[in-house]
């Protein structure tokens, strides 16, 4: 029954069947996990009930899991217990070195100093790229991903809460020419955030056609400009 309702989540709009499945398990279920004598199961009833297991980070996750195994009286493998925990604090030490990789690179760009009206939102990037790619060989990929994410939070907030209308429209147009002698009009910490994603961009692309011989400066001016029309609320001609 537990798996039906976990299935019952994958559901798409128009499958009541699912709907149905996901009512009827919830109802009893909660009834299962007031009256159960079996605490184990009662307890991941509950935690099921919260929220679907695929609603959940995945890495976040193993830790309840490996504690809740842990406390099993009856048919727990020490030796997979063991192997669970290895796993996941070789992740974890991986996944802090990459912070702490990622939050020096962050203090270098100067950017909370020069623009503090914006979100500093280094952390909250950076974590839920595990969940897409967990792996120890998709290093690469979190680390330079959280920080494009990362700066484009900080333009976000440009848009919404600093920027006129016109400089805006300037900044715009300096992405979407991707140069940076349009920068110029612009107010100071417009130029700075614009010359770091700028420069960003392009050292992610060169150490990429160093290593790999793939040019993908076209790929990602092209992402940043699609950030810039979200967030400017104009569309791509």
């Amino acid at each position: 029954m537990l798996s039906l309702y976990e299935a019952s989540y994958f559901s798409v709009e128009g499958e009541t069947t699912l709907d149905e499945a996901r009512n009827f398990t919830s109802i009893h279920l909660k009834e299962f996990a007031n009256k159960s004598k079996n605490n184990n199961i009662s307890l991941l009833v509950k935690h099921a009930l919260e929220f679907p297991l695929h609603w959940r980070p995945s890495r976040l996750e193993a830790r309840w899991f490996i504690n809740f195994y842990d406390q099993r009286k009856h048919n727990m493998n020490p030796i997979l217990l063991e192997l669970a925990k290895l796993d996941f604090n070789i992740l974890q030490a991986l996944y802090q070195k990459e912070i702490k990789h990622s939050s020096r690179w962050w203090k270098g760009t100067g950017l909370a100093e020069n623009l503090s009206f914006v979100r500093d939102r280094l952390m909250e990037s950076y974590i839920w790229h595990p969940e897409m790619s967990f792996a120890p060989q998709f290093g690469d990929f979190r680390r330079t991903s959280s920080k494009l994410y990362t700066l484009m939070t900080m333009l976000d907030d440009i848009y919404d809460i600093y920027g006129t209308l016109e400089e805006l429209e300037i900044l715009t147009d300096a992405f979407c020419r991707w140069d940076t002698s349009v920068m110029d009009k612009l107010p100071n910490c417009m130029k700075i955030l614009f010359l770091a994603i700028h420069n960003y961009v392009n050292e992610v692309a060169y150490d990429i056609l160093r290593d790999q011989g793939f040019n993908i400066i076209p790929c990602l001016k092209k992402y940043v400009r699609i950030i810039i029309y979200y967030t400017s609320m104009l569309a791509p001609a």
